[in-house]
Protein backbone atom coordinates (compact mmCIF):
# COMPACT_ATOMS: atom_id res chain seq x y z
CA UNK A 1 0.00 0.00 0.00
CA UNK A 2 1.81 3.38 -1.10
CA UNK A 3 2.39 6.11 1.74
CA UNK A 4 0.91 9.09 1.42
CA UNK A 5 2.61 12.28 2.25
CA UNK A 6 1.91 14.18 5.69
CA UNK A 7 0.36 16.70 3.21
CA UNK A 8 -1.97 14.35 1.72
CA UNK A 9 -3.41 12.61 4.93
CA UNK A 10 -3.71 16.34 6.17
CA UNK A 11 -5.46 17.61 3.71
CA UNK A 12 -7.99 14.45 3.21
CA UNK A 13 -8.47 14.73 6.87
CA UNK A 14 -10.10 18.06 6.49
CA UNK A 15 -11.72 16.93 3.27
CA UNK A 16 -9.70 19.11 0.82
CA UNK A 17 -8.27 18.04 -2.34
CA UNK A 18 -4.88 20.08 -3.68
CA UNK A 19 -2.16 19.74 -0.88
CA UNK A 20 -1.19 23.14 -1.85
CA UNK A 21 -4.11 24.04 0.42
CA UNK A 22 -2.15 23.10 3.34
CA UNK A 23 -0.32 26.24 3.78
CA UNK A 24 -3.66 28.04 4.37
CA UNK A 25 -5.16 25.82 6.88
CA UNK A 26 -4.43 27.94 9.98
CA UNK A 27 -5.71 30.80 9.08
CA UNK A 28 -9.14 29.36 7.24
CA UNK A 29 -10.28 27.32 10.08
CA UNK A 30 -9.13 30.33 12.54
CA UNK A 31 -12.56 30.25 13.85
CA UNK A 32 -12.46 26.51 15.03
CA UNK A 33 -11.08 25.11 18.36
CA UNK A 34 -13.00 21.62 18.15
CA UNK A 35 -12.30 20.11 15.02
CA UNK A 36 -14.70 17.52 14.75
CA UNK A 37 -14.91 15.37 17.79
CA UNK A 38 -16.63 16.54 20.89
CA UNK A 39 -14.31 16.61 23.96
CA UNK A 40 -17.38 15.52 26.29
CA UNK A 41 -18.61 12.48 24.35
CA UNK A 42 -14.56 11.12 24.63
CA UNK A 43 -14.58 12.24 28.06
CA UNK A 44 -17.66 9.99 28.77
CA UNK A 45 -16.58 7.27 26.75
CA UNK A 46 -13.19 7.27 28.74
CA UNK A 47 -15.17 7.17 32.39
CA UNK A 48 -17.23 4.70 31.45
CA UNK A 49 -14.30 2.42 30.44
CA UNK A 50 -11.38 3.14 32.61
CA UNK A 51 -10.51 4.04 36.42
CA UNK A 52 -7.99 5.74 38.60
CA UNK A 53 -8.38 8.42 36.13
CA UNK A 54 -5.30 10.58 37.50
CA UNK A 55 -3.68 7.24 36.50
CA UNK A 56 -4.29 6.64 33.07
CA UNK A 57 -2.25 8.15 29.94
CA UNK A 58 -4.05 9.53 26.95
CA UNK A 59 -2.77 9.88 22.68
CA UNK A 60 -3.92 11.97 21.04
CA UNK A 61 -3.37 11.18 17.05
CA UNK A 62 -3.89 14.08 15.36
CA UNK A 63 -4.62 15.92 17.85
CA UNK A 64 -5.95 19.49 15.91
CA UNK A 65 -5.76 22.79 17.73
CA UNK A 66 -6.25 20.52 21.55
CA UNK A 67 -9.29 20.94 22.32
CA UNK A 68 -9.66 16.96 22.83
CA UNK A 69 -6.92 16.07 25.16
CA UNK A 70 -7.05 19.73 27.11
CA UNK A 71 -10.51 19.16 28.18
CA UNK A 72 -9.96 15.30 28.97
CA UNK A 73 -6.46 16.27 30.98
CA UNK A 74 -8.59 19.29 32.60
CA UNK A 75 -12.03 17.02 33.69
CA UNK A 76 -9.50 13.74 34.48
CA UNK A 77 -6.26 15.39 35.58
CA UNK A 78 -4.78 12.73 33.23
CA UNK A 79 -1.80 12.76 31.62
CA UNK A 80 -2.23 14.16 27.51
CA UNK A 81 -0.15 13.30 24.79
CA UNK A 82 -1.19 15.07 21.74
CA UNK A 83 0.31 14.85 18.56
CA UNK A 84 -0.19 16.95 15.11
CA UNK A 85 1.73 17.46 11.66
CA UNK A 86 0.71 21.18 11.41
CA UNK A 87 3.29 23.15 13.58
CA UNK A 88 0.96 26.17 13.56
CA UNK A 89 -2.09 23.74 15.56
CA UNK A 90 0.70 22.64 17.89
CA UNK A 91 2.18 25.97 19.18
CA UNK A 92 -1.93 27.11 19.19
CA UNK A 93 -2.81 23.74 21.81
CA UNK A 94 0.17 24.07 23.68
CA UNK A 95 -0.58 27.55 24.18
CA UNK A 96 -4.30 26.82 25.16
CA UNK A 97 -2.91 24.13 27.10
CA UNK A 98 -1.63 26.71 29.69
CA UNK A 99 -4.20 29.32 29.56
CA UNK A 100 -6.33 25.93 30.89
CA UNK A 101 -3.66 25.50 33.34
CA UNK A 102 -3.16 22.00 32.20
CA UNK A 103 0.36 22.49 30.57
CA UNK A 104 1.86 20.48 32.95
CA UNK A 105 0.22 17.10 32.43
CA UNK A 106 -1.14 17.89 28.40
CA UNK A 107 1.44 18.59 26.06
CA UNK A 108 1.79 18.42 22.19
CA UNK A 109 4.54 17.73 19.75
CA UNK A 110 4.41 18.45 16.18
CA UNK A 111 5.39 15.03 14.35
CA UNK A 112 4.07 12.87 11.44
CA UNK A 113 2.11 10.40 13.97
CA UNK A 114 2.62 7.48 11.67
CA UNK A 115 6.44 8.17 11.86
CA UNK A 116 6.14 9.24 15.81
CA UNK A 117 4.13 6.61 16.91
CA UNK A 118 6.26 3.92 16.38
CA UNK A 119 8.95 5.31 18.76
CA UNK A 120 5.89 5.31 21.62
CA UNK A 121 5.40 3.10 24.80
CA UNK A 122 1.83 2.06 25.60
CA UNK A 123 -1.00 4.26 26.65
CA UNK A 124 -4.56 3.47 28.13
CA UNK A 125 -6.37 5.37 25.80
CA UNK A 126 -5.55 6.44 21.99
CA UNK A 127 -7.78 8.64 20.28
CA UNK A 128 -8.08 9.36 16.65
CA UNK A 129 -10.44 12.58 16.05
CA UNK A 130 -11.63 13.11 12.18
CA UNK A 131 -8.43 12.29 11.35
CA UNK A 132 -9.42 9.83 8.33
CA UNK A 133 -7.50 6.97 7.13
CA UNK A 134 -4.27 8.32 7.69
CA UNK A 135 -2.68 4.73 8.78
CA UNK A 136 -4.96 3.06 6.19
CA UNK A 137 -8.18 1.04 7.04
CA UNK A 138 -9.67 -0.06 10.54
CA UNK A 139 -7.26 -3.04 9.81
CA UNK A 140 -4.23 -1.74 9.57
CA UNK A 141 -4.86 1.09 12.22
CA UNK A 142 -6.04 -1.17 14.42
CA UNK A 143 -2.84 -3.54 13.78
CA UNK A 144 -0.46 -0.24 14.08
CA UNK A 145 -1.92 1.12 17.19
CA UNK A 146 -2.40 -2.57 19.37
CA UNK A 147 1.01 -2.63 20.25
CA UNK A 148 0.87 0.95 21.80
CA UNK A 149 -2.22 0.13 23.96
CA UNK A 150 -2.24 -1.49 27.44
CA UNK A 151 -4.37 -4.55 27.96
CA UNK A 152 -7.42 -3.35 29.24
CA UNK A 153 -6.89 0.11 27.63
CA UNK A 154 -9.16 1.57 24.80
CA UNK A 155 -9.06 3.13 21.17
CA UNK A 156 -11.58 5.65 20.41
CA UNK A 157 -11.64 6.30 16.36
CA UNK A 158 -14.83 9.28 15.68
CA UNK A 159 -15.47 9.01 12.19
CA UNK A 160 -18.60 8.00 10.32
CA UNK A 161 -20.32 4.84 8.29
CA UNK A 162 -22.94 4.47 5.67
CA UNK A 163 -25.45 1.65 5.84
CA UNK A 164 -24.43 -1.83 4.71
CA UNK A 165 -26.61 -1.14 1.55
CA UNK A 166 -25.16 1.95 0.70
CA UNK A 167 -23.22 2.81 -2.50
CA UNK A 168 -19.54 3.27 -2.39
CA UNK A 169 -18.41 5.84 -0.86
CA UNK A 170 -14.69 7.19 -1.28
CA UNK A 171 -13.75 7.48 2.27
CA UNK A 172 -16.18 6.35 4.33
CA UNK A 173 -16.82 2.41 4.97
CA UNK A 174 -19.85 0.64 5.98
CA UNK A 175 -20.45 -0.35 9.37
CA UNK A 176 -20.22 -4.55 8.79
CA UNK A 177 -16.76 -3.78 6.86
CA UNK A 178 -15.61 -1.56 9.72
CA UNK A 179 -16.72 -4.87 12.24
CA UNK A 180 -14.91 -7.46 9.98
CA UNK A 181 -12.03 -5.68 9.81
CA UNK A 182 -11.73 -5.24 13.75
CA UNK A 183 -12.15 -8.60 13.98
CA UNK A 184 -9.23 -9.57 11.68
CA UNK A 185 -7.26 -7.05 13.55
CA UNK A 186 -8.00 -9.31 16.77
CA UNK A 187 -9.94 -6.29 18.40
CA UNK A 188 -13.61 -6.19 19.91
CA UNK A 189 -15.84 -3.71 18.66
CA UNK A 190 -16.88 -2.60 22.31
CA UNK A 191 -19.35 0.40 21.20
CA UNK A 192 -19.92 2.15 18.50
CA UNK A 193 -22.33 5.23 19.17
CA UNK A 194 -23.88 7.30 16.49
CA UNK A 195 -25.61 10.22 16.15
CA UNK A 196 -29.13 9.89 14.84
CA UNK A 197 -29.73 13.99 15.32
CA UNK A 198 -27.71 14.99 12.54
CA UNK A 199 -30.48 17.03 11.22
CA UNK A 200 -30.48 19.02 14.14
CA UNK A 201 -26.62 20.23 13.54
CA UNK A 202 -28.17 21.64 10.15
CA UNK A 203 -27.81 24.99 11.99
CA UNK A 204 -24.65 24.09 13.47
CA UNK A 205 -23.06 22.95 9.89
CA UNK A 206 -24.12 25.97 8.60
CA UNK A 207 -22.33 28.28 10.49
CA UNK A 208 -18.86 26.18 10.62
CA UNK A 209 -19.33 26.50 6.42
CA UNK A 210 -20.06 30.59 6.79
CA UNK A 211 -16.79 30.90 8.33
CA UNK A 212 -14.62 28.54 6.09
CA UNK A 213 -16.81 30.24 3.12
CA UNK A 214 -15.79 33.87 4.79
CA UNK A 215 -12.22 32.95 5.53
CA UNK A 216 -11.31 31.31 2.30
CA UNK A 217 -12.71 34.33 0.61
CA UNK A 218 -10.60 36.65 2.42
CA UNK A 219 -7.81 34.84 0.98
CA UNK A 220 -9.02 34.61 -2.74
CA UNK A 221 -8.94 38.60 -2.19
CA UNK A 222 -5.40 38.07 -0.99
CA UNK A 223 -3.68 35.79 -2.77
CA UNK A 224 -6.06 36.40 -6.75
CA UNK A 225 -3.27 33.77 -7.83
CA UNK A 226 -4.85 31.21 -5.89
CA UNK A 227 -8.47 32.27 -5.93
CA UNK A 228 -9.43 28.95 -8.03
CA UNK A 229 -7.92 27.09 -4.72
CA UNK A 230 -10.05 28.73 -2.51
CA UNK A 231 -13.27 28.75 -4.62
CA UNK A 232 -12.68 25.07 -5.26
CA UNK A 233 -12.41 24.40 -0.98
CA UNK A 234 -15.50 25.93 -0.76
CA UNK A 235 -17.63 23.93 -2.94
CA UNK A 236 -15.88 20.81 -1.73
CA UNK A 237 -16.88 22.08 1.93
CA UNK A 238 -20.57 22.50 0.39
CA UNK A 239 -20.61 19.00 -0.63
CA UNK A 240 -19.20 17.79 2.13
CA UNK A 241 -21.91 19.19 4.45
CA UNK A 242 -24.39 18.12 2.58
CA UNK A 243 -23.03 14.69 3.23
CA UNK A 244 -23.12 14.91 6.94
CA UNK A 245 -26.90 15.97 6.66
CA UNK A 246 -28.14 13.00 3.91
CA UNK A 247 -25.62 10.43 3.60
CA UNK A 248 -23.66 9.02 6.36
CA UNK A 249 -23.84 8.41 10.16
CA UNK A 250 -21.57 10.24 12.51
CA UNK A 251 -20.06 8.11 14.96
CA UNK A 252 -17.67 7.07 17.37
CA UNK A 253 -15.63 3.73 17.53
CA UNK A 254 -14.83 2.44 20.78
CA UNK A 255 -12.24 -0.92 20.40
CA UNK A 256 -10.33 -2.97 22.99
CA UNK A 257 -8.01 -6.00 22.84
CA UNK A 258 -9.63 -9.22 22.27
CA UNK A 259 -9.84 -11.20 25.50
CA UNK A 260 -11.23 -13.77 24.39
CA UNK A 261 -12.24 -16.39 21.33
CA UNK A 262 -16.31 -15.74 21.74
CA UNK A 263 -18.16 -13.40 19.95
CA UNK A 264 -18.64 -9.51 21.27
CA UNK A 265 -21.52 -7.72 19.32
CA UNK A 266 -20.80 -4.10 20.30
CA UNK A 267 -23.43 -1.99 22.39
CA UNK A 268 -24.62 0.60 19.86
CA UNK A 269 -26.00 3.72 21.42
CA UNK A 270 -28.07 6.82 19.97
CA UNK A 271 -27.70 10.31 20.69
Amino acid sequence: MKKTSVEESIITALDGSDVKLVQYLPYILQDFWEMGTPPEDIIDIIRRYTQHYTDLYVLDLGSGKGAVSIQVALALQCTCLGIDALEDFVVFSNDKAREYCVHNICTFETHDIRERLTTLGAYNVIILGAIGPVFGDYYYTLKQLEPHLKDNGIIIINDACIEDDSNDHPVIQRKCDILQQAENAGMQVLEIITDDTTGELESEYRIELQNLTKRCMELAAKYPEDRDLFHGYIEKQTREYEILNNEIVPALFVFGKNRDSGTHSPSCCFQ
